[in-house]
């Protein structure tokens, strides 16, 4: 048991250790990182389409009716087409999270008029909306800027995620026997 505690602290001490260095890289490399991201999206879509594929062939062949060929082809061409132009996700990205900021500020928009219908405090909520929805409609004009500041802004959080994992691991590891009495005390 000790083993093989000592070997998942180890291991989460490792991968907290990547999950830093991988931030500080899509910090310091934010293009790089997007384009890596294009090219695993893309590989991932081709593997999904040559799966969908083999399973329709598969299913038809005992005839389950499965609908897999045509989206297995349409993951086949994206993913191709995406491994042509990776940084194409970046786009994608920055338009999508650009209309989410749109339609989550409209909706707030919403709110805050029910707000208002209710005689609550209303105005700052609509302000705030309305700064919402013009950082959306910034978003849309600039989608490759947007995905790189998201991209530096996921670093920053994997970063400070790892840390936080790290420090509880380690804190655990050096206080294994209070963890072991207090979970011993648990099963009583």
């Amino acid at each position: 048991m000790k083993t093989l505690f000592k070997r998942a602290t180890n291991s989460m001490i490792a991968l907290s250790v990547l999950a830093i260095l991988l931030g500080i890289a899509m910090i310091v490399y934010p293009d790089v990182s997007l384009t890596a991201l294009g090219y695993a999206v893309a590989a991932y879509l081709i593997v999904q389409g040559i799966t969908l594929i083999v399973v329709d062939v598969k299913a038809w062949r005992m005839f389950i009716p499965f609908d897999g060929f045509l989206p297995g082809v349409l993951c086949i061409l994206l993913g191709v087409l995406l491994a042509k132009t990776p940084e194409a996700l970046a786009v994608y990205i920055g338009v999508f999270v650009g209309l989410w900021v749109i339609v989550s500020g409209f909706s707030g928009v919403k709110f805050a008029n029910l707000l208002r219908k209710l005689g609550a405090p209303w105005l700052l909520p609509v302000l705030a909306y309305a700064a919402e929805i013009i950082l959306g409609c910034l978003m849309l004009f600039s989608p490759v800027l947007s995905s790189l500041s998201l991209t530096v802004a996921l670093g920053i959080i994997l970063i400070a995620h790892a840390v936080v994992n790290l420090v509880t691991v380690i804190s655990v590891k050096q206080n294994v026997r209070d963890v072991e009495a207090f979970f011993s005390g648990l099963k009583r």
